[in-house]
């Protein structure tokens, strides 16, 4: 597991970015950026950059993250 070093507070939920770490699979540096929403009911979810692409990670960044990840995993519409 990564170690956080940067955490963003958006409207969805928060963001946190680890620092950057090596796999076998991957020439570059990774780092992997995690959304857990406000309502947490157990789930979040987290995509992993090469860290190069990542290197200027800001608050608007961080909002634009939650905003899709949240769009993407909630299911739309009516409650059953």
């Amino acid at each position: 597991m990564s170690k956080i070093t940067n955490t963003f507070s958006t409207r969805q939920g928060v963001v946190t970015i680890s620092e950057p770490f090596f796999t076998l699979m991957h020439d570059h540096q990774q780092i992997e950026v995690t959304y857990k929403p406000n309502n947490y009911n157990g789930w979040g979810m987290c995509k992993t950059f090469n860290a190069i692409e990542v290197n200027n990670f800001s608050q608007a960044d961080a909002e634009l993250f939650a905003s899709t990840a949240d769009s993407k995993l909630r299911i739309q519409g009516q409650a059953a």
